[in-house]
């Protein structure tokens, strides 16, 4: 009997260790993107650099019982890889809304400020414009938007909640760089982006001037990690980690590294 126990014992002991062993080497695949500066980017080495990467690295560092690796992806590429099962944490400042919320889990806290303005071109033929309802029903004005993301699903949400004289035209970019031309050189009228960004598309591409052209938000957003419909573990362990992180102030600490090195890095190169 006390050789049987003895062995027991052991078995169980060894179980246990295997258990966690197990947890601790437990992969979490991260899909992010790759030109999306300062949240997701490639450094001048080649390496996966920003916001969202930061913060990741940090929760890694928090939740020693998984091992993140990262795969990047297109943006809208992101999604449809955490929906097939390849990736298990989006990360790519994905924003709110509610066709998203029917296929993916969002984590409950969110982790960086993303709401949207109306930009125009200062200078160009739609600078005068100060809210988004003078640009309803008008069918020479185009407002641009990225494919996928949440100032397209606005504006496919305006239209479908306006009357035919109140629709806003508008056209899908998957690329910025077209997306921000068009509208620099007056073939569109206007963009729905953060404070953040017009302030770096400023700097990066000279002449564009654009400015901020409403006084509030046009919507109002967060920025969350997205995580498969039934995998609330993961997401309670990142919420966690973000709460913990917006406690002691290391959220802060590195938004504020990356976002003004990354401001500081743009107006010495250009």
């Amino acid at each position: 009997m006390k050789k049987f126990l003895v062995k027991a014992v052991f078995v169980m002991l060894a179980a246990a260790l295997v258990f966690s062993c197990a947890k601790k080497s437990g992969k979490i695949i991260i899909g992010t993107g790759q030109s999306y500066e300062p949240f997701c980017y490639r450094d001048s080495d080649g390496n996966l650099a920003g916001f969202d990467i930061e913060v990741v690295k940090e929760i890694g560092r928090r939740l020693p019982q998984y091992t993140f690796e990262f795969e990047v992806f297109e943006f809208k590429n992101v999604l449809v890889s955490l929906a097939s099962g390849k990736i298990d944490v989006g990360a790519h400042e994905f924003e709110e809304n509610s066709e998203r919320r029917e296929t993916y889990l969002y984590g409950e806290e969110g982790y960086n400020d993303f709401n949207n303005y109306l930009v125009v071109k200062a200078d160009g033929p739609w600078g005068h414009v100060s809210s988004i309802e003078e640009l309803a029903g008008n069918p020479d004005a185009t407002i641009v938007c990225s494919t996928g993301a949440n100032d397209e699903a606005f504006l496919v949400t305006w239209n479908r909640t306006h009357p035919a004289d109140k629709q806003l035209k508008y056209a899908s970019f998957d690329d910025d760089y077209a997306r921000n031309t068009s509208v620099a050189n007056g073939t569109n009228a206007a963009l729905l982006i953060t404070r953040f960004d017009t302030e770096t598309f400023n700097i990066r591409i000279p002449g564009l001037n654009f400015k901020v052209a409403t006084k509030d938000p046009v919507t109002v957003s967060e920025a969350y990690f997205l995580f498969k419909k039934n995998d609330a573990t993961l997401q309670q362990a990142f919420d966690g980690a973000l709460r913990d992180m917006k406690a002691d102030g290391t959220l802060d600490r590195i938004r504020d590294q990356v976002f003004t090195g990354y401001i500081n890095s743009l107006e010495q190169e250009f």
